[in-house]
């Protein structure tokens, strides 16, 4: 539902993108936020993650499927810190990063619990420490003063870094035993980008964006399908120093695989957001 939702604002930002005055045309060169070539800014979202992973072992034909909130108690919500900027080298040209850190861990004592092909008595932890960067270049395609669309292009990086481990008695094929089984997802691929991003000026300090982003390609063992999306509206205080304030919905499908065992994962979040940036 919420995607259907950024997908209908995304819309009507651009719609309302369209010059409402041509005079503006002449303007062309006009950076909506003149005199400033570089900004660097820190926010703090507070997102709701949807995350599970199923781990397939194709030499025993037995899977390992883990609801990370759901069966495993890992913080549904969670605030995350991230880092972005910009550097405005031309007027039409900009490079463009972002990255952010998940940090969520969950203990379980005394569980009784079965996943999938793999039941535990026990005691059993989880950890997510993935890390998400982005790095873009941003072409414009259209600057009226008023409103402005960048074509995004770039590299996404994926850390993701999960480890389950479980303790207790193990029931695999009706068998159980006392010991200990450990999964767990360690990989980084850098992913090619591909986006646009919106920018409405509704006065000199107060303006409307929106970013949509698309991720697909594959990296060694890894493949995968990324859809992320943002809508905010930002405050500028003066020529040094600006708020914002937004929404965010991201989705992603992963397969890692090689020839001894298959992971597929979906790691999803959205959530609202606020920070501050600094213009140079």
């Amino acid at each position: 539902m919420l995607k259907h939702h950024f997908l209908l604002l995304t819309a009507l930002l651009i719609i309302t993108s369209v010059p409402i005055n041509s005079a503006y045309a002449e303007q062309m060169q006009t950076d909506l936020y003149k005199n400033s070539k570089f900004a660097l800014g820190i926010g703090t979202a507070i997102v709701k993650f949807d995350t599970n992973a199923k781990y397939t072992d194709k030499a025993r034909a037995r899977s390992t499927y883990l609801d990370l909130e759901g069966n495993l108690d890992l913080p549904e919500v969670s605030v995350v810190t991230t880092i972005y900027g910009a550097y405005q080298f031309k007027p039409k040209h900009r490079l463009g990063f972002s990255y952010f850190n998940v940090n969520r861990e969950s203990n379980i004592f005394n569980i009784d619990k079965t996943f999938e092909d793999i039941k535990v008595v026990g005691n059993a932890s989880i950890t997510d420490t993935t890390d998400f960067y982005q790095l873009d270049y941003g072409y414009n395609l259209f600057n009226d003063g008023h409103s402005k669309i960048d074509l995004l292009a770039g590299i996404y990086g994926l850390d993701l870094k999960y480890v389950f481990s479980a303790e207790g008695d193990i029931t695999i094929d009706g068998v159980t035993t006392s010991g200990s089984i450990e999964e767990e997802t360690k990989v980084f691929a850098p992913l090619p980008l591909i986006g646009l991003d919106f920018l409405f000026r509704i006065t000199d300090s107060w303006s409307f964006a929106t970013k949509v982003g698309f991720v697909a390609g594959s990296y060694d063992d890894l493949s995968a399908n990324v859809f992320q999306t943002s809508i905010n509206a930002q405050y500028r205080f003066n020529s040094y120093i600006g708020f914002v304030m937004g929404l965010a919905y991201f989705d992603a499908d992963v397969v890692i695989e090689d020839n001894l065992e298959k992971q597929d994962i979906s790691y999803g979040y959205d959530g609202a957001y606020i920070g501050m940036h600094f213009f140079l």
